[in-house]
């Protein structure tokens, strides 16, 4: 027995686990109050009384309670938690000293107790004497320590994970009963939702939380990018690494989310990626009809709810932080020089059948070798002429937080500079924002208001060639081809990328921006409890101005003289928008009997915007020195342009019930109206309902006594949310549309008509998404850890699309889109587990997500019946795939395979290493009716993210892998010149990666034919990014009153990745063919200070 205690001992030691549940009897949840208020709040609930004096407690400290069913010393000391002060009750008195310091002098022995709120003992905690690195314990089971050799004015830092750390100075007691207090941060996150705030004790909906803090030093150019591998449910895929690019994102696999911004909905992603990071407090993901209800049609693929920073109580802090960054691509092929190329030009010919050296002679192969003669047999490496070997980023950010005259503020500016690998300076992104967050609070009255501004405005500039055009370039330029003349003019290559991407070649400049204004109420009726009012206000001003001047440097024949070119040509465009939203909304919150709480809220919201847009071109310029449009030909002149207007209504509600936090019930709807469909046909009515059971809530669960468990809660949700995709605006009004130039009259061409697309009211409305989600919550070892698992199902029924039938009217137009009878089923999983713990100065972390969906067309009208018929071709009733491609069967190895195979009608030069592909029906020939459907998507349906953070004494290391499921890419057949070619067929290489040698238009192209012989698993594993910061506070400049914090951090962006197309191409680019700005590897050092 004597051993299976002490066993038992050190593992409930390492677990830190908690006491048991006593009788409770207080309900209190406050979030972000002072100590005063938190204290009046608890005399009204309990009766007590508190006595002390306000030089022992500091009562404008704020703080978060969360109390259910609690005792009275829970809850005080959750308000007193972090104050050196003890209290006794006496009566219905409840009296706060200061806990003074006696007067002993030399060193002490220091022993004592640690128990929670309840008086039961705290197993694990650590004990330290603060300033010694060697003065450390635990509790043991029964939560007793004892400290040797004690200074007599020590001071004693106590902690376990899952409550709040707190001082206690060594007086000339000889025994210490220390009562920890929950901490609630930690044990009852809060969660930000729609329209309110919940506990994530209570959540029954399908939402993930991600912390601000987690985002920050991170080198990424949005913040889209820091989401990818944090969140359950959030799969973002780079399409590249190009300045002011951004990544796409969705949740679940759906289409692109709505972003709501301190409660104001966004009309596009712009507001999300421009936000500085060092603003964001935190942001919640809404995935399941449950918490997207509320939002109406426009929140069909999710929601990214994001809450800004805003200001406290308390003195003011200056922050500053700067970072600067170094990126270059995460993979370029090696290329061949002109010599190795040369050769394999050489070795093509040779095996299409031509003699040998019949493209380049022995003394050429060696006037390409070595280089005597290069500007008529160069080795151009275009790799090198065109990219540098890192290209800098550089952001600051300073913030203004504290408090003015019952103002509290939280002010900031950040400002973001990318440039890019090009050597020439011809693409550069520079971003900069503004924010003002201030509120004030009217405590005789219950009301608070805020006045929150922000603003952004960027400036890109690229070249006039596209980067899928520069880079294309790039990857099929032959090392044989000539960059620069002798006199360092560039050649006449054609598809030149240097004179692509050089500044003369002309530019797109798109500088845009915007500016956000709202006004947000809040009256909690102090005469009436649980009863609030609430009005918000936004006004949105975006405009933006689009320049493109195309035009092509110069280049110059070896004489000397200029190529000619196409004249430079210039276009011009401008926005203007602006956007008001307004939002009336009425809650009451209340518990009855101390077990039913109800938990109602009703928002009326009304919006409407307003656009206009123009452009003007002109063409044939003289030159590339004026870039104006009075300077371009008057005869070549075009212009146009456009207005638009809109609005929506809605009204909103939500009741929330739960029974003695045990039982919960959650009902949402929102009655949604757009102006996009006729009347009568504009408001659709949008339900959902949640439920949810906390089994550890339950008394037979209680009787357990099973203290290493802490949460196990089922929940579910159905409902039905509105979408509008797709919707052709004012589509049921009769619309034509002049054409210029349309019918020849009298020998004259005159201007015409076109019919819109006119839709019967009836058939352009609401079509709907059901959603069904089931999830499980649970926490365990007193919160240590944590996890979720989700099932989810969504059914999309009557989407809009065109009839495969087309038919012409006099007019001449097709059929438009109207409401379908096709069903698109999605469905998926998702697991989220974290566990976290510290020991002593300690402290670690580590999590891991999944997400895993597929689609199913149950019905595709758009699918016309012949693919329908086709069991190898048709999408209705299969899931996602990568395309209908052949199915190779390998590479021609032997004569005999070569006579008996089936081949393509075109194929009557097949030789050994070509590509043979499978008679998927049998008849004996290879054509397209062997095409069956095959592989995954390129866009990831399995992804995964694996997260750690270890912290010891101000030095941290964190960093995420991030990586995904199976997802096909194909290989480009294009001219590359990489390397990796040499690996082709010959008698001596039969594994070889790659056909034999070839013309590209032997046997109708056969080897090159989309298959599966050039399909690749793109599945890969990469560390997304590792830092490692040091806080100087901690110890160094620790005695600094002036000084709040200094931090330094080094940090890393996909550092390395696991895949089996490595050495191929980066498999996180979306770009099939790989032509684009590659995917960046971002080194970054970074400092932040506070005042």
């Amino acid at each position: 027995m004597e051993g299976l205690k002490k066993a038992m001992y050190v593992a409930l030691a390492c677990l830190c686990l908690g006491g048991t549940v006593h009788a409770q009897d207080i309900d209190l949840t406050m979030r972000n109050v002072t100590v005063k208020q938190a204290i009046d709040e608890l005399k009204e609930k309990s009766g007590y009384s508190f006595v002390f004096s306000s030089e022992d407690l500091d009562t404008g400290k704020r703080i978060s309670v969360s109390l259910d069913n609690a005792g009275i010393r829970e809850a005080v000391g959750q308000i007193v938690a972090g104050q050196n002060v003890s209290y006794e009750i006496k009566g219905k008195d409840i009296i706060i000293r200061r806990m003074e310091p006696g007067r002993p002098e030399g060193r002490k022995t220091v022993k004592g107790t640690v128990t929670d709120a309840f008086g039961e003992p705290v197993i694990g905690a650590t004990i330290a004497v603060k300033g010694s690195s060697t003065q450390v314990t635990i509790s043991d089971i029964d939560g007793n320590f004892t400290l040797t050799d004690v200074p007599a004015d020590a001071v004693l830092s106590v902690s376990c994970l899952g409550f709040s750390t707190m001082d206690v100075t060594v007086t000339d007691q000889e025994n210490y009963t220390i009562q920890m207090t929950a901490d609630t941060e930690a044990l009852d996150e809060v969660v930000i939702i729609g329209y309110g705030t919940t506990s994530a004790k209570k959540l029954v909906s399908s939402v993930t939380a991600v912390d601000g803090e987690d985002l920050q030093d991170l080198p990424f150019a949005n913040i889209t990018q820091t989401l990818q591998g944090r969140a359950a449910g959030v799969i973002v895929q780079n399409s590249g690494g190009e300045p002011g690019s951004t990544p796409s994102i969705s949740i679940r696999g759906g289409g692109n989310p709505v972003y709501v911004i301190d409660g104001v909905i966004s009309n596009d992603g712009w507001d999300f990626t421009s936000l500085n990071p060092e603003d964001i407090e935190s942001i919640s993901v809404l995935k399941d009809a449950a918490s997207l209800a509320v939002y109406g049609s426009r929140a069909a693929d999710g929601i990214i709810l994001v809450k800004t920073k805003e200001g406290h109580e308390g003195k003011r802090k200056i922050t500053y932080s700067f970072n600067a960054q170094f990126s270059q691509p995460t993979f370029l092929p090696d290329r061949m020089d002109a010599y190795t190329f040369a050769n394999y030009e050489n070795a093509t010919a040779v095996a299409d059948g031509y003699p040998e050296y019949y493209m380049y002679t022995v003394e050429e192969l060696e006037l390409f070798r070595n280089q005597t003669d290069p500007y008529h047999y160069p080795d151009t490496d275009w790799y090198d002429l065109a990219l540098k070997n890192f290209a800098p980023e550089y952001r600051h950010s300073l913030s203004l937080t504290g408090s003015q005259k019952d103002v509290n503020y939280y002010m900031s500016l950040g400002i973001f500079d990318q440039g890019s690998i090009y050597t020439a300076n011809s693409l550069h992104y520079t971003r900069y924002n503004l924010r003002s967050n201030l509120n004030t609070t009217f405590d005789e009255i219950g009301l608070k208001v805020a006045l929150n501004i922000n603003a952004a405005y960027e400036k890109k500039k690229w070249p006039s060639f596209s980067a899928g055009e520069i880079w294309q370039y790039l990857r099929e330029k032959s090392p044989l081809d000539l960059a620069y003349n002798a006199d360092g003019t560039l050649s006449t290559a054609s598809n030149h990328p240097l004179m692509a991407m050089d500044e003369r070649s002309g530019y797109d400049k798109n500088d845009g921006m915007f500016i956000n204004a709202q006004l947000v109420a809040d009256w909690q009726l102090p005469w009436v409890k649980g009863l609030s009012f609430g009005a918000m206000f936004n006004y949105r001003l975006n405009a933006s101005h689009v320049k493109g001047f195309s035009a092509q440097a110069p280049q110059y024949f070896e004489d000397g003289t200029e190529l000619e070119v196409v004249q430079p040509s210039l276009r011009e465009e401008a926005y203007f928008g602006d956007y008001y939203n307004f939002e009336a909304s009425a809650s009451y919150f209340r518990t009855f009997a101390d077990v039913h709480s109800i938990d109602a809220k009703v928002v009326f919201t009304a919006s409407e915007y307003n656009g206009s847009d123009f452009w003007a071109s002109r063409r044939d310029y003289i030159s590339n020195t004026v870039d104006q449009l009075f300077a371009g030909s008057s005869t070549s002149m075009e212009n146009s342009g456009n207005g638009n207007e809109g609005g929506r209504m809605g009204l909103v509600g939500r009741v929330k019930y739960d029974y003695a936090s045990r039982y919960y019930i959650e009902l949402s709807f929102r009655y949604d109206g757009s102006d996009n469909f006729a009347p009568g046909y504009r408001w659709g009515f949008f339900p959902s309902v949640a439920l949810g059971w906390d089994i550890t809530e339950e008394p037979f669960f209680k009787r357990l006594n099973l203290r290493n468990v802490n949460l196990l809660k089922l929940r579910g949700s159905y409902g039905q949310m509105g979408t509008e995709s797709g919707v052709n605006r004012f589509g049921y009004l009769s619309t034509y549309k002049m054409q210029e130039n349309a019918v020849v009259i009298g020998g004259e061409l005159q201007s015409g008509f076109n019919e819109g697309a006119l839709v019967a009211p009836d058939q352009l409305s609401w079509y709907t998404r059901t959603s069904l989600d089931y999830g499980l919550d649970v926490a365990f070892f007193n919160y240590r850890l944590k996890g979720s698992a989700d099932y989810f199902f969504y059914v999309t029924r009557g989407g809009l699309m065109s009839p495969v039938d087309r038919y012409t009217t006099p007019l001449g137009t097709s059929l438009p889109q109207i409401k379908s009878d096709t069903e698109q089923r999605r469905e998926g999983f998702e697991l989220q587990l974290s566990w976290s713990d510290n020991i002593g100065d300690f402290s670690y972390s580590v999590g891991t997500n999944m997400t895993y969906y597929n689609n199913l067309y149950v019905k595709n009208q758009g699918e016309a019946l012949s693919t329908i018929m086709n069991p190898y071709k048709r999408g209705t009733h299969q899931t996602d795939y990568y395309g209908v491609i052949y199915i190779d069967n390998g590479l021609y190895q032997t004569p005999g395979q070569l006579l008996s195979s089936p081949r393509p009608l075109a194929g009557t030069e097949l030789r050994l290493g070509d590509v043979a592909y499978k008679d998927i029906n049998g008849d004996g020939k290879i054509d397209s009716e062997d095409q069956v459907r095959y592989g995954m998507p390129t866009a990831p349906h399995f992804t995964y993210g694996i997260d750690f953070m270890f912290s010891y004494k101000g030095l941290t290391l964190s960093g995420l892998f991030y990586g995904t499921g199976k997802r096909n890419m194909e290989f480009s057949r294009n001219y590359t010149y990489n390397e990796y070619q040499l690996d082709y067929w010959s008698k001596d290489n039969r594994d070889a990666v790659f056909p034999r040698l070839s013309g590209a238009s032997r046997n109708g192209n056969n080897n090159n034919w989309q298959s599966t012989f050039w399909l690749r698993n793109a599945a890969f594993l990469r560390l997304k990014n590792l830092s490692l910061s040091y806080d100087f506070k901690y110890k160094f400049l620790k005695n600094a009153d002036w000084l709040s914090s200094l931090r330094l951090n080094l940090t890393g962006s996909n550092l390395f990745t696991i895949s089996g197309v490595n050495g191929y191409w980066d498999p996180e680019t979306s770009s099939v063919g790989d032509i684009g700005y590659p995917v960046q590897r971002v080194y970054s050092i970074g400092v932040t200070v506070g005042f």
